[in-house]
């Protein structure tokens, strides 16, 4: 009998889109623009450190002295900020006490994802539409009567 391929969650050629994206039903997205910008100084510490004695310190000021934080980190996002943290606590004790059902902690969610930045889409009328594509078109919509009246003129069979 010939070996049967095993039977996998995640088909293999979908295996770099687990890796570098966010799942499809996960409504936080991962902010590409962000990722660029994601960087970590292994020596900040030591250079700080050294710099520190250099200046004719002791070992305890140095110490006392040194930054938590090195500057070169990404900065968090407001969710990490200590006014959300009694929305995220909530949230949390939501989904504890409903164990683990999001759908009765909706509102703790909309309070998180306005904390977040998040924004409703907004409904469009037909002439906010046709306004914001003229001003996308620019002067290329200039030739449109031309068009229409060179139209007239030529025939197509």
């Amino acid at each position: 009998m010939a070996p049967s391929i095993p039977k996998v969650a995640i088909p293999p050629e979908k295996w770099t889109q687990a890796v570098y994206s966010t799942p499809d039903s996960c409504l936080a997205k991962a902010q590409i623009e962000k990722l660029q910008s994601m960087t970590f100084n292994p020596s900040f510490f030591s250079a700080a450190y050294t710099q520190c004695l250099g200046c004719g310190l002791t070992h305890k000021e140095c110490v006392a002295s040194l930054a938590n934080v090195d500057s070169n980190i990404t900065p968090p996002g407001p969710l990490a900020a200590p006014a959300a943290s009694p929305d995220i606590s909530a949230a949390i004790a939501c989904i504890g006490e409903n164990g683990g059902d999001p759908s009765r902690c909706s509102t703790h969610f909309e309070a998180l994802s306005k904390l977040a930045g998040y924004k409703e889409e907004i409904k469009k009328s037909s002439t906010e539409k046709a306004s914001e594509f003229c001003s996308q078109a620019g002067w290329n919509l200039l030739a449109a009567p031309i068009l229409y009246v060179g139209m007239k003129f030529v025939k197509i069979k």
